[in-house]
């Protein structure tokens, strides 16, 4: 005895509901792996960039000694610490936030290349 194909392109009779229903039932069976490992795939745990953990903590650290700072000076009433601590934290932040931002745009530059096409090469990222 010959099985019937069953396939996206079988030839159906319309008549007769449970060849279509069970190709039917088939194709979403495939839809719910599909989405299932769309799924799985999405939920995989990524690296975190070491720059971006280079950023995240000079950040805290940033707003771990202005908040301290601030309380400090509530308590002491003395504002002598804001003309060295203050600025100098902030200095750091300034330069880890212009070097993340560089790197990014570089990284980029890349990706847009890459997408293009176009190989990257030194002279492109001269114009930093």
């Amino acid at each position: 005895m010959c099985e019937e194909y069953t396939g996206p392109d079988a030839v159906v009779d319309p008549a007769d509901p449970d060849p279509q229903l069970r190709q039917l039932a088939e194709e979403n069976k495939k839809l719910r792996e599909q989405i299932q490992q769309m799924r799985a795939a999405a939920a995989a745990k990524k690296k975190v960039e070491f720059s971006k953990l280079i950023f995240l903590g000079v950040s805290i650290a940033t707003t771990a000694i202005t908040v301290f700072s601030c309380r400090m000076i509530w308590i002491t009433m003395d504002t002598s610490a804001l003309g060295y601590l203050i600025p100098a934290v902030f200095t750091e932040m300034a330069a880890a936030t212009g070097f993340y931002y560089s790197k990014a745009k570089a990284e980029n530059k890349i990706k847009l290349m890459a997408a293009a096409g176009v190989q990257p090469e030194a002279a492109n990222f001269n114009d930093m």
